[in-house]
């Protein structure tokens, strides 16, 4: 047993001694050239799909805020037309006062003319 182990280890170690130093040929050198275009083309396409997510959220969150400032603006024009007719209905419950008063000073204007014309009147 002791002879099959050492047998194991010399021989383990004869295979490990005589591996071959790595030679440098033109297709290894292609083929590294490959795997390094190959790396730069899926960089390009983890950072296209990384823009892409970004202009969509983007998007997404520019047509939110358009839907916002639509409701908001809605809710402006609303309360402007609710304001200019209570508006309106004063200037004419205002007018419809107004016209009453002057007939009043008016009449009450004649009625001393004619008090002053004709001495029986008053």
């Amino acid at each position: 047993m002791r002879r099959a182990s050492l047998l194991l280890v010399m021989t383990t170690a004869a295979c490990l001694g005589t591996a071959p130093a790595p030679r440098h040929s033109e297709a290894m050198e292609r083929s590294a050239r490959m795997l390094a275009a190959l790396d730069r083309l899926e960089a390009d396409l983890h950072s296209r799909d990384a823009e892409m997510a970004t202009y969509s959220e983007l998007i997404e969150r520019h047509s939110q805020t358009q839907q916002i400032a639509c409701k908001v603006s809605d809710e402006h024009l609303g309360d402007i037309a609710r304001l200019a007719a209570v508006q309106e209905e004063r200037t004419a419950r205002q007018a419809g006062s107004a016209p009453k008063k002057r007939k009043t000073v008016a009449a009450r204007a004649r009625t001393l003319r004619r008090a002053r014309l004709d001495p029986r009147s008053g």
